[in-house]
């Protein structure tokens, strides 16, 4: 009768170890989209964009299947000069 107990709860805890283990991988949204390189930087917005394609569904959700991202730009970088020898 313990042998039963013990496979019953090792049963158990195997398969919410597994249901664990699958909602980690898929983590994040419902929607997973393969996004193009951003865009330049509008001047005017101050934004850059890029699109986004719908690429898998989790859970019968209910995704666009196309979407628009946007971000501010970040100035540049000024090139560091080093401490080189003379």
């Amino acid at each position: 009768m313990q042998h039963r107990a013990f496979l019953l709860a090792l049963l158990t805890l195997l398969a919410l170890t597994s249901v664990a283990a699958k909602k980690k991988d898929k983590f994040g949204a419902d929607c997973k989209y393969k996004f193009e390189s951003w865009g330049a930087c509008d001047g005017d917005t101050g934004t850059k964009a890029r699109q986004g394609t719908l690429k898998k569904v989790w859970y019968n959700a209910q995704c666009q299947e196309t979407i628009l991202m946007m971000k501010p730009c970040t100035p540049k970088a000024k090139a560091k000069k080093g401490k080189g020898k003379d």
